[in-house]
This record gives structure tokens, C-alpha cells and sequence, in this order.
């Protein structure tokens, strides 16, 4: 029996053994073996190292979305965060957990630092020249000092698919899974040091609190990722990694209750609420006298129809009546503010107050009597639908009728 391997020109069949052990390979997304694995996110890992370009588009990237809010422009906001480099730095901080390398973690947390400052530098820039001009809206930039369901569903979406793209084809940067990244934390941060220069109330440091958060959730969501597609550490420091990791951006999120703050404005405009004055009621009307807005605004607890008819005059007896104490009426006001799209609540009164919540422009709020003068503005106590009691602006506030010292 001739022993086929040993004559020229016979080509050997492969078996579907081997055939299908090569298609199962190709479709894994690591190698299997812990070596090769090891030097295959290595090799990622030294992709994910950011170069200068990275640095010069993150200023080029925050030099347009600085135009953008100087021009309260959308569409510029997106050509910003097309121009923005490859988010290498944010992505890579997931992958030095699994590699367990402190010296890649700390490249990428210097490096997503300088990216941000330069960034945070050009809106501190267009902060400064802000003040040449009058007014300049800011409804767009107010979009992003405050948090929503959408914006971390796109970050979840954007960092799985960057992760997922990245271990799939190395060698190439997908730039549109990297877009979405750039949009929420970029462009917070930019808005962060054009509040802080401009002094535009609202704006710092609540943007920067978001971009914050964000980069919070991308870390946390981007580890799950990996663990959901069996990545795990090699090292033991590298579980350790993983673990402060995690552990950093899950306090970041529970202190922040970013997402309670989220899921609330999300759900805001489908609750009703009871006992509440509508709009219509507060609505000043060159029509009405002052005290016939407020017969309107406030009717009498008591279902008593106030009329201007003469009444009678009880004669005084000897018979000691009972004094009825009247209480104060409440005042209602409409959120409104001329330049942006709402204003912010604050737990003191002053712009350096801490954050309370925000409302929309319309917004029913019930005006307390106490006034403060900080800051060189006057402030109202006001007291919200679910029971705290907060300080605005008085000049943001509408109201048929003042409340005393008004």
C-alpha cells in the first residue's frame, strides 16, 4: 500500500474536522489559548494608545463646539463631535482592567484628562468673548447641565459598540461608535468653562457634574461589556483593577442619583398632579385688576363666593366671640426665563447655592414670603410639587399678584 503522503502533486483533502474547528476559530472573537490571548489585547492595547492627533482634534473638536454655543447651533454641536478623535482613552480604560496594566491605566486616565482640559480650555475661551455681546441664547447649551434616559442609552450604545468593533477588527477605528462618546462628554465639558467664564447662571459646575457621570457610565458600561463577552482579567491585580473600576463608577452614579434625576425629568410630563392652579389661572391679563387676578388665582378655601355686594354690620354684644385667624393666601408663579429654556432651583439662595432640580419654562411653583437679596439679585423661597422647598431668582418668576416685599 503506497503511502500518499510521500508522492509529489497529491494533494491531501481536509477533513471536516478540521474544517469546522477552523470556521468555530474564525468566529471567536480572542483566541482561546491563554497566552494567545494575552498578546492578542495586548496588541490592542497598544492601539488604543492615544498619539498627538488625538490631542490636536480634541482642541479642534472643542474649538467647533464652542462655536456652537456661542451660535446656540445644534447642528454645529454634531460637526464637534464628528471632529472629535477617536474616544482611544475612555475605551482603553476598560481593557487595562482586563490586561491588569496600571502603567495602560494611568495613560489613559492622563490622557482623557488632557483631552478634556483642552477642550474645557476652548469654552472657557468662548466664555470670555461671550461678554463682547448682549443675550446670546443658551437654550441648547442648558440641554446638557442636566440628565436624561437618552443620553445614557446613547452612551451604552455607543461604548458596547465600541468595545465590540475594537476586540472584532483591531486594526481599524470606527469612528461612528466613537461619535456618540464624544457628543456627551465633550461637549459638557466645553459648556462647563464656557459657564465658568461667562458667568451664565446655570451652566458650571453642573455641565461639568454630567460630563462626570457620563464618563462614570461609559466605564461602567464598557466593563460589563467585557464581561458579558467572556474577557476577563489575567492577573490577580487585574480583578483588582476591575473591581476599583467598577466600584468607582457605581458610587459615582449612586451619589450623583443621576439616573433617578433622569428617569423623573423622563417621566415628568406623563404625571398629573392635584391641587395645583393651572396656567390659565395665573396668566396676567391687562383685563383684570390686580385683586380681581387674585379672586381668580386663589379661590376661598372655604367655598365662599367673594361678591363686592354691602353686607351688614353686626352690632357688638357682650357675648365674647371666637376670632378666626386668617391665613396668608398663597401665591402662585410661572417659571419663565426670556433667554433659556428653564431655570434652576437652588438649596440656598446665591448662584454658588447647591443644585437642587431645574423647571421648565411654564412651570407652576408656589412662592413662599421670605425674600433674600444675595449676589447682588434678589431671591424667592419657593416651595416645589413634592415638598421641598428651594430659592430662585425673583426676576424668573411671573405672578399675578406679588407676595408682600415683592
Amino acid at each position: 500500500m503506497s503511502d500518499y503522503s510521500q508522492e509529489p502533486g497529491v494533494v491531501i483533502p481536509p477533513s471536516r474536522i478540521d474544517e469546522s474547528r477552523r470556521r468555530r476559530a474564525r468566529k471567536l472573537l480572542v483566541p482561546r489559548g491563554k497566552s494567545e490571548r494575552a498578546l492578542y489585547l495586548g496588541e490592542i492595547a497598544q492601539r488604543l494608545v492615544p498619539g498627538v492627533e488625538f490631542f490636536l482634534f480634541s482642541l479642534v473638536a472643542g474649538l467647533v463646539i464652542t462655536l456652537a454655543i456661542l451660535l446656540d447651533s445644534p447642528a454645529i454641536f454634531i460637526l464637534g463631535a464628528l471632529l472629535a478623535p477617536f474616544m482611544a482613552p475612555v475605551i482603553g480604560l476598560g481593557f487595562s482592567a482586563v490586561i491588569g496594566s496600571f502603567t495602560f491605566f494611568s495613560r489613559s486616565i492622563g490622557a482623557m484628562f488632557i483631552g478634556c482640559a483642552l477642550v474645557f480650555a476652548s469654552g472657557a475661551l468662548g466664555g470670555w468673548i461671550s461678554r463682547l455681546f448682549v443675550d446670546l441664547p443658551l437654550s441648547q447649551s442648558l440641554r446638557f447641565t442636566n440628565f436624561s434616559i437618552p443620553d445614557f442609552l446613547l452612551l451604552t450604545i455607543g461604548i458596547v459598540l465600541a468595545v465590540y468593533l475594537t476586540i472584532r477588527m483591531p486594526k481599524q477605528r470606527t469612528q461612528v461608535a466613537s461619535v456618540p462618546l464624544a457628543y456627551e462628554i465633550f461637549i459638557p465639558v466645553a459648556v462647563a468653562g464656557y459657564g465658568l467664564t461667562s458667568r451664565a447662571s446655570g451652566l458650571f459646575p453642573n455641565a461639568l457634574i454630567v460630563a462626570g457621570v457620563h464618563i462614570a457610565w461609559v466605564i461602567l458600561a464598557g466593563t460589563l461589556t467585557l464581561a458579558v463577552l467572556k474577557i476577563r482579567p489575567f492577573t490577580f491585580f487585574g480583578y483588582l483593577l476591575t473591581a476599583a473600576i467598577f466600584g468607582s463608577a457605581l458610587y459615582g452614579l449612586v451619589i450623583s442619583s443621576a439616573l433617578g434625576v433622569a428617569l423623573q425629568r423622563q417621566l415628568a410630563p406623563f404625571v398629573t398632579s392635584t391641587g395645583v392652579p393651572s396656567a390659565a389661572l395665573i396668566e396676567p391679563s391687562a383685563s383684570l385688576s390686580p385683586a380681581d387676578a387674585l379672586a381668580i388665582q386663589t379661590p376661598d378655601p372655604f367655598g365662599i363666593t367673594a361678591t363686592t355686594a354691602p353686607t351688614n354690620t353686626l352690632m357688638p354684644t357682650l357675648t365674647p366671640t371666637v376670632t378666626i385667624t386668617p391665613q396668608p393666601t398663597p401665591v402662585w408663579a410661572k417659571v419663565f426665563s426670556p433667554t433659556y429654556s428653564g431655570v434652576l432651583v437652588r438649596q440656598t439662595p446665591g448662584f454658588d447655592g447647591k443644585y437642587l432640580t431645574s423647571l421648565d419654562n411654564e412651570s407652576l411653583i408656589q412662592v413662599l414670603p421670605e425674600i433674600e437679596h444675595v449676589d447682588g439679585a434678589y431671591w424667592a423661597h419657593v416651595l416645589l410639587e413634592d415638598g421641598r422647598e428651594g430659592w430662585i431668582m425673583r426676576s424668573l418668576l411671573l405672578t399675578a399678584t406679588p407676595a408682600p416685599n415683592w
